[in-house]
């Protein structure tokens, strides 16, 4: 079985201005214990985007139902292929769209990135367009499954809501589950990623995942984690929307 905690946290220049926090997070196990599997979502609204809020939220959300519809007839993700996780995200985009047209507006008003991670026992598919990052762990060693990308221009990235998108998204599959996966978003990438090495800062996952093993309290768990993330020496360091999704496969029973 999964245990997981998500958090997305207002930055300190967004609540100064006050706007909404341009994040999301949507996490959700499927399955039986024995043979339970993940699938937790990331999404970054543009800043310069007016309703990437709202963007962020549906693209979690698509992802999310178009994986339960899946399951539902398909009873796993064993089978799963990088290239139907594509089709997820083309439907997200659809979403976006028909969002974007009863508001009266463009998709580029919803701008926003996206990070997915699909894992079972025996199948993990990655996807990812735009900064953030997956931090997937199995054997003792962590390893960031994308490195975050930069867009064109100097503190500029990609969106899942681009006509290009499909140049610039990022797919990975591999056979086999992991047992401790991380979701993030730009607004901690400094403090979870080494940018020296392009791999994962281990000092700061190690105590998050040795406490979501050790919560007996799930609800508090997801409390302490905002919390965390909204800590005055996390926020002195980074202003920006902070998302982090920490979850950890147990033994069933466990």
């Amino acid at each position: 079985m999964w245990r997981f905690a998500a958090q997305s946290v207002q930055g300190a220049h967004h609540r100064v201005a006050s706007e909404p926090c341009q994040d999301s997070c949507l996490v959700r196990a499927f399955g039986s214990e024995e043979r339970s599997a993940l699938v937790a979502c990331a999404a970054d609204g543009a800043g310069s985007a007016r309703h990437s809020d709202r963007g962020s939220r549906l693209v979690c959300q698509s992802i999310v139902e178009s994986a339960a519809a899946y399951h539902e007839l398909q009873g796993s993700f064993d089978n799963l292929t990088s290239q139907l996780a594509l089709e997820w995200c083309d439907a997200a985009r659809r979403a976006v769209s028909e969002l974007a047209e009863t508001a009266g507006g463009f998709m580029r008003d919803f701008a926003c990135t996206l990070c997915a991670a699909i894992v079972s026992e025996t199948r993990s598919v990655f996807v990812q367009i735009g900064d953030g990052a997956i931090v997937a762990c199995r054997g003792g060693v962590c390893g960031v499954v994308f490195w975050p990308q930069s867009g064109e221009y100097i503190n500029t990235t990609n969106f899942l809501t681009s006509v290009d998108y499909r140049e610039q998204i990022q797919t990975c599959q591999v056979n086999g589950g992991f047992s401790d996966i991380a979701v993030l978003t730009d607004g901690i990438e400094r403090l979870a990623l080494r940018f020296d090495s392009f791999t994962a800062h281990i000092p700061f996952f190690n105590p998050l995942f040795t406490a979501v093993r050790a919560a007996t309290d799930v609800e508090a768990l997801t409390r302490d984690l905002g919390r965390f993330l909204d800590s005055e020496s996390i926020q002195h360091k980074t202003d920006d929307d902070k998302t982090l999704i920490l979850a950890c496969r147990l033994a069933a029973g466990g």
